[in-house]
């Protein structure tokens, strides 16, 4: 604030912005007093029921937002106001002194806020009576100016203090809130104390309420520190116990206790997030140096929170017995609020990493989360206890790899954090933590329930029923991390991938653990069955890379056999043998493509073409062929099997296929762009096989006179076919018949009519046999050839 902006001042906007805010303050009053008449008799309409416990939590926090908003608006009006009036007031002041200091014969610069006497004031013996009033009146005006500033500032700490929050509304987090609910918390963490319904209700009430606002989250959580809020967490998990079966409300049970504990692990979760969310900046020359923003809670505070997580705690009322538990490990507390909020990656990497860390560290697998049970007790209440199947929160990883599952960035960061260098692997080292959990690590889902007989007859009678959604997450998590943010450290994962999965004990059949040389083998297992089509997943995103190492041009640090190793097992899974040979189909079309347009190699003549084509039809016969080997060991369909079923119907397959390369190569409208080198084709394939799989509807109600992931399926009709039509789109076949084409164009394959067809059979036959055919023929070839080379590589005959 300067003397200039002070003079410049104006009043009329600001009693026009606090007018705006009188009125939405009248409104809400108004809103208030309505929302409290409408729901003042909700409990006596509706008393009981979870639906009636949930109702009368939701109308108690909308009337406590409303309130809430109503006093920050009200201050705002206020505040625009008063401003406005005062600095009217001191706009006066100002003009009234600079006025007379000019009527007096002085020079004001108001810019310097400087006042010149004139040269005659200061003779006749004047000079000392001169000086004085200068520097009256310069005082005068510099004590205006400091009291604009002043007044300034006091209205701008209101509006920041009342300024609404994007996620919470008005006055997020209202001193007294963050007191009560710090109050609330440390009675609750103490396992001794009864607390009140009152008391749990308005806890959760203030959570819910405000706990996504980063001043509550972190003032809360900073007060009660890593420890504490552990300890909390664990004490409020021994509220309610759980035994085996439906839960129904009675002596031992209440779902509104089980529900409060789940609205408070979830609240905690979400407060966890908030206050770690990184919002500081970096300093240094490469931004070496970082500062947490305000409300961030500190590296120490983290360093704390990974000491806790590795310690032991007892939680529960140590004189109730019943809901005592001994030696649980502060992760098995933590990781049940991992279910909930937006968790930067940093913090994820950081504390996931270390609990990874631990748990390989200790020797014992995911045994080591397992010795502390108690009976019926469950940790985890927020992903639901009817069901006895649910997780009881024992083992971190389940609320890890739930988090992992949202951030893929978090999973790059934590499995490439750690790297061994040996003599093998990828060039870049090997990702220790990644080997462990893709390997070595036991998911045993029936081993995360509470203790207990009940619980043991339980998994006697029901223990197949049980799946760990733990290692589910952990392959969308794995898939996020090689696909969401491509780079050097995504392909490190794929190349860890394929190389850990080959080299480990199981993939020679052994049983997990057992070294190599001692004990029985089995049918080798590459990778885990939950797993396989997260994998196919990933092998599709990077279904060129896989066809240049087949080829021997390594674009990833793959090597072939533990690649052709790898796609045999994925093959054992009908889906993920769907996933890839879709994604080989897109690989072919687009290669021809850029073969037969020249992209590839612009100096190559026809011949050149038809001899690149011959590699692509090798690649693609050798990945298929991989493919059915895993298909045929688990007895469904393999490639020539759906070739029997695709060649019933010569013209529905051909409108599959040559839909597809129409797509990629022909004159369509929306033609499909295929990728460059270094780009992922996971949206290059998703939107062919979409639109395949559009074409493939065609009556009234939208059913498809055909299948098209069959169809696809079909190795070596589907390589014939793709090559044939290829060579037909690219223009530069001669002696074509003349039906197909159509306004001076080639007719689309998608839209041959059985004429068409018997038309290209022909010339296939004749004038294109040196060409078509004989390029149809070797890639007919090329996946029997195919079949037989992964054979060789995979041992089998």
């Amino acid at each position: 604030m300067t003397l200039q902006d002070l003079l410049e001042f104006d009043a009329g906007p600001w009693h026009s912005a606090a007018e705006v805010w009188h009125r939405v303050a009248r409104g809400l009053d108004a809103a208030s007093e309505q929302l409290i008449s409408g729901t003042r008799d909700l409990g006596a309409v509706w008393p009981s029921g979870s639906g009636s416990t949930a109702a009368l939590q939701k109308a108690a926090m909308l009337r406590a937002e409303v309130e809430n908003t109503y006093l920050p608006a009200k201050r705002l009006a206020d505040a625009f106001d008063q401003h406005a009036y005062a600095m009217k007031g001191l706009r006066s002041q100002a003009e009234g002194i600079v006025a007379s200091a000019r009527q007096a014969g002085y020079t004001v610069d108001t810019a310097a806020v400087t006042i010149t006497a004139p040269a005659s004031a200061y003779m006749g013996g004047n000079l000392d009576r001169t000086g004085r009033e200068t520097g009256a009146l310069l005082s005068d005006l510099r004590s205006v100016v400091e009291y604009a500033r002043a007044q300034d500032d006091s209205t701008a700490e209101i509006i920041d203090g009342n300024v609404p929050s994007p996620q919470t509304g008005f006055g997020a987090s209202p001193p007294g809130a963050i007191a009560r609910a710090q109050e609330l918390a440390n009675k609750l963490k103490d396992p001794t104390y009864q607390p009140t319904a009152a008391e749990l209700d308005e806890l959760r009430n203030l959570i819910t309420l405000y706990g996504r606002d980063k001043a509550f989250a972190h003032d809360f959580l900073n007060a009660l520190g890593p420890k504490g809020l552990l300890q909390l967490n664990g004490t409020l998990a021994t509220y309610q116990l759980d035994n085996p079966g439906r839960d129904v409300d009675d002596a031992l049970f209440s779902n509104s206790t089980a529900d409060m504990v789940r609205d408070l692990q979830n609240g905690l979760g979400v407060m966890l997030a908030a206050a770690t969310a990184e919002t500081g900046t970096r300093t240094g020359l490469r931004g070496e140096t970082y500062i947490p923003g305000k409300y961030e809670l500190s590296s120490q505070w983290m360093t704390d929170l990974m000491a806790a997580g590795r310690s032991k705690m007892d939680i529960g009322d140590p004189y109730s017995p019943a809901r005592y538990v001994e030696d649980v490990y502060g992760y098995q507390l933590l990781s049940p609020l991992l279910h909930n909020g937006e968790y930067d990656a940093g913090f994820l990497s950081t504390v996931g990493g270390d609990m990874v860390d631990f748990e390989m560290s200790q020797g014992e697998n995911s045994d080591l989360w397992t010795g502390a049970r108690g009976e019926n007790l469950r940790l985890d209440w927020t992903q639901g206890h009817d069901d006895n199947t649910v997780p009881a929160g024992y083992d971190p990883m389940n609320g890890l790899m739930d988090a992992l599952s949202r951030n893929g960035e978090a999973t790059q960061d934590l499995l490439t954090g750690v790297t061994s260098f040996t003599g093998d692997g990828p060039a870049d080292g090997r990702l220790p933590r990644l080997d462990y959990l893709l390997t070595d690590r036991n998911w045993d889902a029936t081993a995360d329930v509470p203790g207990g007989p009940g619980w043991t007859v339980e998994l006697m009678q029901h223990g197949d029923d049980f799946k760990n959604g733990a290692l589910d997450k952990f392959g969308v998590a794995l898939e996020h991390a090689a696909t969401d943010h491509p780079g050097p450290q995504a392909r490190h994962i794929v190349e860890s991938i394929i190389y850990e999965s080959n080299v480990d004990e199981q993939a020679m059949g052994y049983d997990n653990g057992v070294t190599p040389g001692h004990g029985k083998t089995g049918d080798p297992v590459i990778i885990n069955p939950q797993l396989r089509q997260p994998m196919a997943n990933i092998t599709s995103a990077y279904i060129f890379d896989v066809n240049n190492v087949i080829s021997g041009a390594e674009t990833i640090d793959v090597d072939r056999n533990h690649l052709v190793k790898f796609l045999a097992d994925l093959g054992k899974d009908p889906g993920a043998h769907d996933t890839i040979a879709k994604a080989e189909v897109a690989y072919a079309t687009g290669t021809y493509d850029s073969i037969l347009s020249g992209r590839q190699n612009p100096h190559d003549n026809f011949q050149g073409n038809l001899n690149a084509m011959e590699t692509v039809s090798h690649n693609y016969g050798s990945v298929l062929g991989a493919l059915d080997h895993g298909a045929a060991q688990a007895h469904h369909a393999t490639s020539a099997e759906q070739d029997e079923i695709y060649n019933q119907n010569v013209e529905d397959r051909y409108k599959i296929a040559g839909g597809i390369v129409d797509q990629v190569m022909g004159k369509v409208t929306g033609k499909i762009p295929v990728p460059v080198v270094g780009d992922l084709a996971t949206e290059y394939v998703n939107d062919l096989m979409s639109q395949a799989e559009e074409q493939a509807k065609v009556d009234n109600h939208g059913q498809a006179t055909y299948e098209v992931g069959t169809a696809l399926g079909a190795g070596r009709t589907t390589s014939v076919e793709l090559t044939e039509f290829a060579l037909y789109n690219s223009g530069k076949l001669e002696g074509l018949p003349d039906r197909l084409t159509l306004d001076g164009q080639l007719k689309p394959v998608s839209q041959w009519e059985g004429s068409d067809l018997l038309a290209w059979q022909q010339y296939k036959v004749g004038h294109g046999m040196s060409t078509v055919g004989n390029a149809a023929a070797s890639a007919g070839d090329s996946y029997q050839n195919g079949y037989e080379w992964a054979g060789d590589i995979l041992g089998e005959k």
